[in-house]
This record gives structure tokens, C-alpha cells and sequence, in this order.
């Protein structure tokens, strides 16, 4: 039996090799150059490139499907080969079918299929369009030009104002979430009342307006009938009622008012009113606008338009005063974006200031130790480069993150060790300055829960708000300083040395918790920030009468007698660390997004690298606001860029000549992260502008990465601001780019980069793609402490041997 079966096996594998034969004569009686359309010659990399491609395509038009509705597919075949045969001949094609119908029939199948979901959406969409004429009959002519503020709105939800629409914000201490919400999914009361509701077709030629209960009592702009005069209507306000407030939201600082639900400090005229009854009372409460009770209360980010500030009149009173202490805050993420140029003469010059360096819980950890320190030279050379090292009298550089704690403690012990004056106390105040979306409002408050303020008033000050909308402070937010005494110092000393030790436990265990799972969130920089004084303070102190009056008291009953403020002299007469507003820089492109493109451009998450090769002639895309083409370089060498972005933003890699092509095809869908939006949107956005960046390398530099196997280490960050970076790594000496950001802002080059070793830390390359695998997050090991410690470990057992034998 086994014979048989070799003996058979044998004659498989001979019958085989004489049917190629004969194949390969007859494709080399054909000639050399005549090529056979039913087998081209392409390699085999060609064709896994080639299906890449188009599997990303196909990704894309499933997520267009899922954010948009039907899309229509290109994928109308079974295989490469049968989509060849369909594209190249029509005619071969028609034959082969009528031969074999079985083996194309899945095909016309899919096809049709695919046919008859377009019918049906389009029979749905006409007959809603029917039922809406019949409800509806007095619906706009084409002849009627319709209002601005209608035609800013997405036709998807134009019954719904964008001041009512939003993103519900989750997560957690490590990562934000965002999903799309209106108003109308919060529990009702007081604040969540829509501001707006609108009943039949939006395309109506007439509107009338009912004021319901709890809405507000806005001025509505409408045409009147003649001459094309704008007319000021009002519903039902009454005459004698101010609809502007002297007093601020606690949260940003905005002026209350009932005018624009779609402005900041809007409160609805009911609660308005309350407000000022309060303030005639002489009350003074921390109260929230609407904007910030939604952010606070029920963690929704409205679409709420922010009016730019008059940033360097706001700020021009610091120059008067020179004894203050200025904390620059700029966002790690940014460089040199965030910074701005502009402030020495705002503030003035030769003012103390510590510059801090936020969001750096969000960059990963670099393929070698000492990426720390390398952060924070970069950090230093960005400040040296903006002239600051000359303007300012810099004391520290810090690196630190307002939402995860780290550096808050390492920072308020260097405000202490460097801000007091011999008799134990502050200097003078401390102002929070920096760019918008610089983190100023965390920062402010973190330190408001910490050592820096004073226990008394850590829960009588309400709380900055914070959001991605740039712009979120609108006015100077405060609260007041502790002295910081010898006694106060020392039990702050004590405490940070007790707790050094479970800090430095916590950060073992989640390495290794990192090693085991691969979990990208144990790889973020966290530490504690606790208050000294507040326990110990509240011990101190003797029970008040009035907490045991209110303890007897019933619950409907107001409490009598004057709450604390911020006021009463033992506040008014100390130090304060004040907030203030920010400003867009012109180098950043914030200030063109919305809010849901600032949702998927701004990283809410620690950044992962992820590595590409390009070659000459091709570019990359991020999303579609960044644009990077290679032009030419001196030999044609591999260069790797490795990109630091949100991971909403998708890289997309083809030949430079199909980049216009697909850029007018994809740009303005939701599934390339930003812009989103009609033709109308991309409209408003400036056009696409760049520059020419040229990378190089000397000779001896070159040889000597070479010999010391480190030619994927970076050569240099091209940034784009707001967005992120690039890092370039090549064997090349010269390297030519062409960058493209909306108006040509923010592009810049940054030397040596802040990550030079990120792209080792690479998975393998994607078989037929330019892409490399993202491998998960890891810390770098310390070979030099490893060896220092195995030398420490056997030094200490050769001493205790020599010990036991004397």
C-alpha cells in the first residue's frame, strides 16, 4: 500500500512539472516582451502592497458606513484575480463567465445585493421627503436665501442648536473618552433645559417660536418683510429686567447673562435673577454658569463659542509690578507652539519665572534611560530659543502632569525653597501664564488641593474649569497661599519622606505589571498629591456651634449667620495664585477646529509611536490636516518617520501624484479625524501651505551611527503644532521634505529630537505595507545599574565569605 501510494505521489508531482513546462514554453514562444493578460508579471510585494491598499480602502468604507450611512463599495469581487479580469477586458471576461457562470456567481450576487440597498435608501429617503410635504406644505423655495445661523448648522441635527449639542467626557485617571450627545440626554433640571426646540421641516419658509417653561428669554434676529432690514425681536422679556450680570462664574469667570445660551456665563433669566436677589442680600456663594455646571455636574462638553480675550491688555498690569513670580506653563506636546514670544512685552522683562512643562504623563518612554532628562533639555533648549533665558530670570525647569500628579510635589517644594524671603513667607503673588490648552486650569487646580494653599480655603474656592475647547478661562481666577513656616515645612518634610517609600513600591509594581499584560496605561507617569495641613488642621480645631446646629436643623431651613469668603481679612491680606486666561499663539491651529475635530486632534491618551518607511516620491498623510512629502534625497536610502499623534488620526502612505486625488476624495469625512465636514467647512479652513525642511547628517556622524549600529536613532522632529510630530531616521546625508499644515502654521524642525531612540522600540514590519506593527509600551532597562548592582551583590558575598574564614 505504501508503494502504491509513493508511486502515485510520483506521478502527481511528474504530470505537475510537464504542465508547467509546457506553460513556461509556451509563455517563452510568446517573446520577451509580450505580455499575457491573463498572467501578469508582477512580484509578489507589488501584490501584497497592492491588497493593502486596498483593505484600507474597504476599512474605510465600512466606517463610512457605520458614521453615514450606505456608502458604495469598490468591492464587487471575490479575488485579485477576478477584479483583474473584470478591469483589464471586458470581453475575456463576458467568455470566461458564459463558460463557467458557478465561478463568478457570488460576484453579480454582491453585486446586486449592493444594488438593491441603494434602491431602498433611496425609496426611504424619498418617502420621508413625501410625508414631510404632506405634513408640511409650506416648505422653503429654492428662490429664498435661508439665514446664516441656519446654514452653520449640520444638516444631520439642525434641529438641535449646536450650543446643545456636545460630548459626554468619561475615563478615567489615564484617559479620556469622548462620545457625541445632545442636552436632552441629561436629567432635567434647572441648566439642562433646551435652549431650543423646533417642530416640523427645517426647511420652512416661516417659524414661530414658543417660549417654554424654564427656556430663556433670548433676543432672535429675523427679516423683515421690507427692504431687507434686520428687525430685534423679544419674547415676552420683560422691559425693566438687566440680562447682564456685574458678578462671574467661579468656574471661568464670565460675566452672567441671559442673552446667548451659546456664550459663557449664560444662566437662564430665572436663575439670574436669583443671583442678583443673592448679591442685593449681601450672599456671596461660588456659583456655576451653564456651560460650567454641565462640564462639573454632569462631565457634558457643550459646543459653546468662546470670545477671545484681550490677552495682552488683561496682562499688561503684571508690568508695573516686578516682584511676582511667573509660572510659565507650556504643553510638552507643543514645542514651541505653546509658547509665546510675545509675552516679554506683555509682562515686561526681568521677571523671576519657573517654567513647567505639562502633559508629560501622555509621551512615552523612550527605547534607552534617560529620557527624563532628555525631555527636559529639550524643554530648555525651546526656552532658549525663544529669547526667555534673556527676558526672564528662570529659577527651575519642571516636568510635570496636572492630571496624574507628577512633578506637583517636587514643584511646590521648589516654589518654597525659591519664593520665600527671610521671614518665612511668599515674596509676592504667583500668576499662572501659558498658551491656551497648556493645562494652566489643572495645574491651578492641583495646587489648589495641595500644600500650596491654605486649608481654610481649599474647599471655599470653586474648582477652574477645564475642557479641550481652547479658551475655557475667560477672566483671573484665585485663591490664597499658605505661609509656609519652619514648622509647616517640616511636617510637609516628613510626610513626603514617608510616603517616598510606597511611591517607589507603586512604581515596581506597576512595572511589572506592565511586563506581565502590556498594559499601555501602567506605563504613565503617576504620583500622589496629598494636603500636610488639612487633617491636622481640622483636628485642631474645636467643634463649632453652628455644625452642631446643623445637625438639629431640618432640611427645608436656611442656615443663619455670614459663611466664609474670600474677603474676610485673613485672606485679603496674604500672597495669591491667580489663573488667568490664555491665548492662541499664532503658530497653532486651535483656534480653526471644532469641537468635535479638537476631540480627535488634541491626544487624550499616552501616545504610541507608530514607525513607516517612505521612499522617494511618496507622502503621508495625518488625517487630513498634516501632510509630509518626500521629495528627494542624496542616495536613495530607507528613511524611517515615526509619528507621535492621536491615534484618531490615521496615517495614510501613497505616491505623491494620488495624494490630491485622494485628499479631494476623503478630506472632510469623519473617518480621517479632522477637518469634518460639507464643502462649506473645508471652505472656511485656510488652504493647505507648507515649506521646504531639509534633513542632514555629516559624514563622520554618519559613520559613526553606522559603527555603532544606531542609524534608526532620530535625527530630527518635524513638527506639526497642535497636531504632533514626526521623527526622521535615515542612513541618507541629506534629506529633502515638503510640510503642509492649514495656512502653513506651526511647521517647524526640532534638533535632536525629543524621542531619538522611539524607533527601536518598533514591531515588525507589515508584510506589503510601509507600516511597522506598534508594539505595546515598555520601560527601557538600565544595563549600567543592572551591572552595578551584580557587582554590589558580589563584592557583599565575597566579604561575608572572607569574614566566616577569620
Amino acid at each position: 500500500m505504501l508503494r502504491l501510494m509513493n508511486w502515485m505521489r510520483g506521478g502527481v508531482r511528474m504530470m505537475g512539472g510537464r504542465e508547467m513546462g509546457r506553460k513556461s514554453g509556451e509563455r517563452g514562444r510568446r517573446g520577451k516582451y509580450d505580455q499575457d493578460p491573463m498572467y501578469p508579471t508582477t512580484s509578489r510585494s507589488a501584490k501584497v502592497s497592492e491588497l493593502h491598499r486596498r483593505l484600507a480602502e474597504y476599512e474605510r468604507n465600512e466606517e463610512e458606513k457605520k458614521l453615514n450611512g450606505f456608502v458604495e463599495s469598490q468591492w464587487t469581487v471575490e479575488s485579485e484575480a477576478a477584479e483583474r479580469f473584470l478591469r483589464w477586458n471586458i470581453v475575456v471576461t463576458l467568455i470566461i463567465f458564459r463558460a463557467n457562470p458557478s465561478k463568478f456567481s457570488s460576484i453579480w450576487e454582491r453585486r446586486k445585493e449592493e444594488e438593491a440597498k441603494r434602491n431602498e435608501i433611496k425609496e426611504k429617503k424619498e418617502e420621508n421627503e413625501k410625508k414631510q410635504e404632506e405634513a408640511f406644505p409650506f416648505k422653503a423655495d429654492e428662490g429664498i436665501e435661508r439665514r446664516e445661523e441656519e446654514e452653520s448648522l449640520p444638516p444631520s441635527s439642525s434641529s438641535i442648536p449646536l450650543s446643545d449639542q456636545g460630548f459626554f467626557i468619561s475615563g478615567n485617571l489615564y484617559v479620556d473618552e469622548y462620545s457625541a450627545a445632545t442636552i436632552t440626554d441629561l436629567p432635567e433640571d434647572e441648566m439642562t433645559v433646551a435652549s431650543r426646540e423646533v417642530f416640523g421641516a427645517d426647511d420652512a419658509v416661516e417659524t414661530i417660536d414658543f417660549q417654554l417653561p424654564g427656556q430663556d428669554l433670548k433676543r432672535l434676529k429675523v427679516h423683515s418683510s421690507g427692504g431687507g432690514m434686520e428687525d430685534e425681536i423679544s419674547l415676552g422679556e420683560d422691559e425693566g429686567m438687566e440680562v447682564r450680570s456685574e458678578r462671574k462664574c467661579a468656574g471661568c469667570g464670565a460675566n452672567y447673562h441671559c442673552m446667548d445660551d451659546a456664550l459663557p456665563g449664560y444662566l437662564p433669566p430665572t436663575l439670574l435673577a436669583r443671583e442678583e436677589k443673592k448679591a442685593e442680600r449681601g450672599v456671596i456663594e461660588a456659583s456655576l454658569c451653564k456651560r460650567c455646571h454641565l462640564i462639573k455636574n454632569h462631565h457634558f462638553l457643550p459646543n459653546v463659542n468662546v470670545c477671545p480675550v484681550d490677552y495682552a491688555t488683561m496682562l499688561s498690569k503684571l508690568k508695573g509690578r516686578q516682584e511676582v513670580l511667573i509660572l510659565l506653563v507650556v504643553d510638552i506636546l507643543d514645542l514651541p507652539g505653546s509658547i509665546h514670544r510675545a509675552l516679554p512685552q506683555i509682562i515686561g522683562k526681568g521677571k523671576p519665572m519657573i517654567v513647567i512643562a505639562n502633559k508629560v504623563d501622555l509621551l512615552p518612554s523612550d527605547a534607552k534611560v534617560g529620557y527624563l532628562r532628555r525631555f527636559k533639555e529639550t524643554v530648555e533648549r525651546e526656552i532658549a530659543a525663544a529669547g526667555f533665558l534673556d527676558s526672564f530670570n528662570i529659577l527651575h525647569t519642571a516636568l510635570v502632569s496636572a492630571k496624574t500628579g507628577y512633578g506637583i510635589e517636587d514643584l511646590i517644594t521648589e516654589i518654597h525653597m525659591k519664593w520665600t524671603n527671610v521671614r518665612s513667607s511668599m515674596r509676592d503673588d504667583i500668576f499662572l501664564v501659558g498658551c491656551t490648552n497648556a493645562g494652566k486650569s489643572s495645574i491651578f487646580n492641583t495646587l489648589l488641593q495641595s500644600d500650596l494653599c491654605k486649608v481654610r480655603a481649599v474647599d471655599l474656592v470653586e474648582r477652574a474649569t477645564t475642557s479641550v475647547w481652547p479658551g475655557t478661562t475667560l477672566s483671573l481666577l484665585k485663591f490664597p497661599v499658605m505661609r509656609p513656616s519652619a514648622f509647616k515645612l517640616e511636617l510637609r518634610k516628613r510626610r513626603l519622606i514617608s510616603h517616598r517609600a510606597w511611591v517607589q513600591k507603586e512604581a515596581y509594581a506597576r512595572k511589572k505589571t506592565l511586563q506581565r499584560t502590556g498594559n499601555a496605561e501602567m506605563a504613565v507617569l503617576v504620583e500622589p498629591v496629598m494636603n500636610t495641613y488639612k487633617d491636622r488642621e481640622e483636628g485642631l480645631q474645636p467643634v463649632a456651634v453652628a455644625s452642631l446646629l446643623d445637625a438639629t436643623r431640618d432640611e427645608g431651613e436656611e442656615r443663619r449667620g455670614r459663611p466664609w469668603s474670600l474677603s474676610d481679612p485673613v485672606f485679603t491680606k496674604g500672597v495669591w495664585c491667580y489663573d488667568t486666561p490664555g491665548t492662541v499663539n499664532e503658530e497653532q491651529i486651535l483656534d480653526i477646529l471644532s469641537l468635535r475635530e479638537l476631540v480627535n486632534v488634541v491626544p487624550n491618551r499616552l501616545l504610541r509611536p507608530r514607525t513607516l518607511i517612505l521612499s522617494a516620491g511618496k507622502s503621508l498623510l495625518i488625517g487630513g490636516l498634516a501632510r509630509l512629502d518626500l521629495l528627494e534625497m542624496k542616495k536613495e536610502r530607507p528613511v524611517w518617520v515615526t509619528v507621535f499623534a492621536n491615534e484618531a488620526l490615521p496615517l495614510n502612505v501613497m505616491e505623491t501624484e494620488r495624494t490630491e486625488e485622494f485628499m479631494e476624495k476623503m478630506r472632510g469625512r469623519a473617518v480621517m479625524g479632522a477637518p469634518i465636514g460639507d464643502s462649506s467647512r473645508l471652505a472656511s479652513l485656510p488652504p493647505m501651505d507648507g515649506r521646504m525642511i531639509k534633513v542632514k547628517q555629516s559624514e563622520e556622524m554618519r559613520r559613526e551611527r553606522k559603527e555603532k549600529d544606531e542609524s534608526l536613532v532620530g535625527l530630527a522632529d518635524i513638527v506639526f503644532s497642535s497636531i504632533g510630530w514626526a521623527m526622521v531616521s535615515t542612513h541618507a546625508r541629506e534629506v529633502y521634505f515638503s510640510a503642509s499644515l492649514p495656512g502653513g502654521r506651526g511647521l517647524s524642525v526640532r534638533d535632536p529630537p525629543i524621542l531619538p531612540y522611539s524607533a527601536l522600540l518598533r514591531g515588525p514590519r507589515i508584510p506589503g505595507s510601509d507600516f511597522y506593527k506598534v508594539n505595546p509600551p515598555k520601560f527601557p532597562i538600565n544595563f549600567k545599574r543592572l551591572e552595578a548592582d551584580r557587582n554590589r551583590r558580589k563584592f557583599n558575598i565575597s566579604r561575608k565569605e572572607k569574614n566566616r574564614d577569620q
